[in-house]
């Protein structure tokens, strides 16, 4: 045997000789091992008893979780465990929902929806609602064309794309309130 073979052998005679002691099977009168842990109660899961193998199975069969509760509290376990015993709230009403960010708009938190026809695109084009009149239209035409100019922002290609966004959004609005 090596070193390292004798130590671990070694060890492995010291614990087994500090771990003499016997447990014997709770059940009144009887003296075997006691190998077979069971819980001692249904508010005490985590301490147990020690029985020998044909106690525990008497125990276990005789051992009911519920006895004593009547059917709510019985229902109200069960709905418990089926969140592992954890607090649930409805999506949108939990603890930390100030602290939650959707900026897909997977849960329908995104306020605007797609535009469905050419003059709802226009008016979201113009930054307008539905119920705008041709004088909040040519207002708004007025301050967006000013602002997005090419000339007003020398010569930008981006600005005048957006400048004939702008145009095009305009002339269908018009010519949708004349028609």
């Amino acid at each position: 045997m090596g070193r390292s073979q004798l130590s671990q052998y070694a060890a492995l005679q010291c614990s087994t000789s500090l771990n003499t002691e016997r447990r014997v099977c709770e059940w009144p009168g009887c003296d075997s091992d006691g190998e077979y842990r069971a819980p001692r109660s249904r508010s005490e899961l985590r301490q147990f008893r020690w029985f020998c193998l044909g106690h525990v199975r008497t125990y276990n069969q005789s051992w009911n979780f519920f006895s004593g509760l009547n059917e709510a509290q019985i229902e109200e376990i069960r709905r418990r465990d089926t969140v592992w015993d954890r607090p649930s709230w409805p999506l949108g009403a939990g603890p930390s929902v100030n602290r939650f960010e959707d900026p897909l708009g997977l849960f329908g938190t995104m306020g605007k929806a797609r535009p469905h026809t050419p003059r709802d695109a226009a008016l979201a084009q113009l930054g307008l609602d539905q119920f705008a009149s041709i004088e909040n239209i040519k207002a708004r035409y007025k301050s967006l064309a000013k602002k997005h100019h090419p000339d007003a922002n020398g010569g930008s290609k981006n600005a005048e794309k957006k400048f004939v966004a702008i145009q095009e959004a305009y002339n269908l609005l018009i010519n949708d309130a004349v028609a």
